[in-house]
């Protein structure tokens, strides 16, 4: 109901003919009458108010215009579209109106109208769910037409202003998946036996929970280009899900070191070099490591996270307290460093901040736990949505 209180909004009678008292008092009276009925969500009364209004004023393009609106609302596209570009021929500037075209044309399926329409429109509107839905019709119709490039396009217009809507993030993730497929699909077309290739397998096996198998799938991308790089980070982290045991911790720090040595200023892999020494309680290590990853980039939760709680088990509460207040400063959500918290006000004797970071990190493990079984319920249709419903082809 907002997009259409928003539209009517062009209901003000500011544009009424000199015809006389008695004439501008009708046309105020039917405009009242109009917004009364848009109140009472009844269109069809409405519309019969404003095209009262168009009667006595034929040149009254607010009227004519919500006319075309209540049409709109009422599922009447083909009636309507007549109206909008009656007001779009006198306003060619009017960016609402040529929206409201735009959709019209798209309910219509005249899809090549509504995208030429909706494309100029959309960056003239106001942010608001007049906007949203303009831009998330114009998705569709993007979307529909196969042209994925411009439909990123609208999603990178919708998304800063629309962070949490459903429908936006909704059409969003299934644009970029889509998008990520065609990829995947060309490069397995263009070059089957190469390391990218090897690469991207072993990244869909481990986001398929299959640790072993894509060790084994980046091992092979290196054995056919020995140089890709990003390929020794990414099998660290692989040999790292797989087994925390110590040939599988010697095996990730040689990876790290190799990435490090690819690209030393990148955090990433001096992060998880302190991950691995975190893994064999060598504290004092690990704290070097995190350091040197926190000088490449300061404002990382996770590595703040890591970095106070082994000093923590150095027995450094102080300096722990500092980096871990920093972790939630930077990531709330980031449950288990109200966990550490809660250990470290504890040990400096604040039982009530304790219980506090205590009964935070719950709720946010209720909440983990909520997303979790939402994405074990739908993570066989994603699954399938990914790879066509086959195991990804060997090479």
């Amino acid at each position: 109901m907002a997009l259409l209180l928003l539209a009517a909004a062009l209901a003000m009678p500011g544009l009424c003919a000199q015809g006389g008292a008695t004439k501008a008092q009708q046309i105020q009276a039917h405009m009242q009458k109009a917004q009364q009925a848009i109140r009472a969500n009844d269109f069809a009364a409405a519309e019969r108010e404003f095209a009262a209004v168009v009667a006595l004023d034929p040149a009254n393009l607010d009227a004519r215009g919500n006319v075309g609106v209540m049409r709109f609302f009422e599922g009447r596209w083909a009636d309507a579209a007549p109206e909008f570009r009656a007001v779009l021929k006198a306003q060619p500037g009017n960016w609402k109106v040529q929206a409201y075209l735009g959709m019209s044309e798209g309910k219509l399926e005249h899809v090549a109208e509504a995208r030429r329409l909706l494309e100029p429109a959309l960056p003239h509107l106001a942010a608001g769910p007049f906007a949203t839905q303009a831009g998330l019709e114009l998705a569709q119709l993007d979307y529909q037409s196969g042209d994925l490039d411009a439909a990123v396009d609208v999603v990178r217009i919708l998304l800063p202003k629309n962070p949490k809507n459903v429908d936006v993030l909704y059409t969003a993730a299934r644009i970029y998946a889509d998008l990520a497929n065609r990829s995947r699909d060309a490069l397995l077309l263009a070059a089957p036996d190469s390391g990218r290739t090897r690469q991207l397998m072993a990244e869909m096996l481990i986001n398929r929970g299959d640790a072993r198998a894509a060790v084994a799938e980046y091992r092979k991308a290196l054995e056919l280009e020995p140089a890709l790089r990003g390929v020794h980070f990414e099998l660290g982290e692989a040999l790292l899900t797989e087994s925390h045991e110590p040939p599988s911790l010697d095996a990730a720090e040689k990876e790290f070191r190799a990435a490090l040595a690819e690209s030393p200023r990148d955090a990433r892999p001096e992060f998880r070099l302190g991950t691995v020494c975190s893994l064999r309680k060598d504290y004092p290590a690990a704290i070097a490591h995190y350091t040197r990853a926190l000088e490449l980039q300061p404002d990382d939760g996770n590595t703040q996270q890591e970095l106070g709680w082994a000093l923590f088990k150095t027995g450094d509460s102080a300096q722990a307290l500092e980096h871990l207040q920093t972790a939630v400063r930077l990531d709330p959500l980031l449950s288990i460093s109200h966990y550490q918290l809660a250990a470290v006000y504890r040990k400096l004797g604040r039982e009530a901040d304790a219980r506090r970071e205590l009964e935070t990190f719950d709720k946010l493990e209720a909440m983990r736990k909520q997303i979790d079984q939402v994405y074990i319920r739908t993570r066989p249709a994603f699954s399938e949505t990914d790879s066509g419903g086959q195991e990804p082809p060997q090479p």
